[in-house]
């Protein structure tokens, strides 16, 4: 586990234990501590002691947090009575006003329309960032999590700061129906970083998976040529049947103890939502006039007072965020580089 998840999960660990009520005295720069547990808190955990230690170490004794130890289970039963989701506002942040025009011209590349600037208003966004628990189980574990902020407006996947740690951000009250509708373009974003984060797990688990195959190829083929030298009682000649069938049996086993091992080399991935965050943010609106061809429609981009920027548009096919922007011939959708490039051949 490296330091920086190690204080990570200490900083968490320390605020889900005191945001249910419990005492901790355990300081970051220390490897370990005491947590003081209210009734519920400890029944929860299972334990049978309302003081105990709390470590890094999954072998110190006590609540252990890490991730190769009951960390997450003990966590989750917690966290089952803390709100999953959470409403929140900030207010008073500057919008850019002046220069939009050119702001706009620096920030994005038309490809193949003329875009004309028509007109900026004052609106408000909903930030929806989600966290995901990302898991990968094979011969090994993997986990990791991964958090994904989208503008709820327009779709488009925004690099913003951890909602939670600014000071501007205050509650508000919202009914939760329904689930949003962020949720499968956050899933997808989030599916398709696991893939780099988990990079070089993946390449150890194929490397080992490589290593274990040989092994197993070399000491079938030693069988084999055991079963070749070996020469029958008597001074016989060697049955050439029986060889043949002795090398079909050393084959059939070699392939069902290669088959065993893919299955146990097999990655099992999960990807599970846990936390939630929408955040109304005041915003500047931006609508653009796309002419394409013969065709025209209007398009709007928003400048972002979190990162004092305008944001990407969205690609209609892939939904990945572009400043280098095409549009589709009828339709002027926007479509990134890669897109446009695919449908044109």
């Amino acid at each position: 586990m490296t330091v920086a998840v190690q204080e990570q999960l200490h900083a968490f660990a320390t605020t889900l234990l005191e945001r249910r009520g419990a005492l901790v005295e355990w300081p970051a720069a220390d490897q370990a501590g005491t947590a003081v547990l209210p009734p519920e808190v400890a029944d929860a955990i299972g334990s049978d002691a309302d003081i105990v230690p709390v470590a890094c170490d999954a072998a110190g004794g006590g609540l252990s947090v890490n991730l190769a130890g009951d960390f997450l289970e003990w966590a989750g039963r917690l966290l089952d009575g803390v709100p999953r989701v959470g409403a929140f506002r900030l207010r008073n942040l500057y919008l850019k006003r002046k220069e939009l025009d050119e702001g706009i011209g620096r920030a994005f590349t038309w490809l193949n329309a003329k875009v004309n600037f028509r007109e900026a208003r004052e609106t408000t966004v909903e930030y929806h960032t989600w966290w995901f628990h990302a898991s990968l189980r094979s011969e090994d574990r993997w986990e990791t999590c991964l958090r994904v902020s989208l503008n709820a407006a327009s779709g488009v996947e925004v690099e913003i700061p951890d909602p939670l740690g600014l000071w501007e951000l205050e509650p508000r009250a919202v009914s939760y129906s329904r689930p949003p509708s962020s949720y499968p373009r956050a899933a997808e974003r989030a599916r398709r970083r696991l893939l780099g984060s988990a990079a070089s797990f993946l390449d150890r688990m194929d490397t080992r998976l490589q290593r274990d195959r040989k092994r197993l190829r070399e000491y079938y083929r030693a069988l084999l040529r055991e079963s070749e030298k070996k020469k029958p009682r008597g001074g016989a000649q060697p049955d050439p049947e029986k060889i043949e069938a002795a090398k079909r049996a050393v084959d059939l086993e070699l392939r069902r103890k290669l088959a065993e091992l893919d299955e146990r080399y097999a990655i099992e991935a999960t990807l599970r939502p846990v936390v939630l965050v929408r955040a109304e943010t005041p915003a500047l609106a931006v609508d653009l006039s796309v002419f394409r061809k013969r065709a025209q429609k209007t398009h709007t981009v928003y400048w972002n007072p979190l990162v004092k920027q305008f944001e990407p548009l969205g690609c209609v096919r892939c939904g990945e965020g572009t400043f280098a922007v095409a549009f589709a011939n009828e339709t002027v959708e926007p479509l990134c580089r890669r897109c446009s490039a695919a449908g044109s051949r």
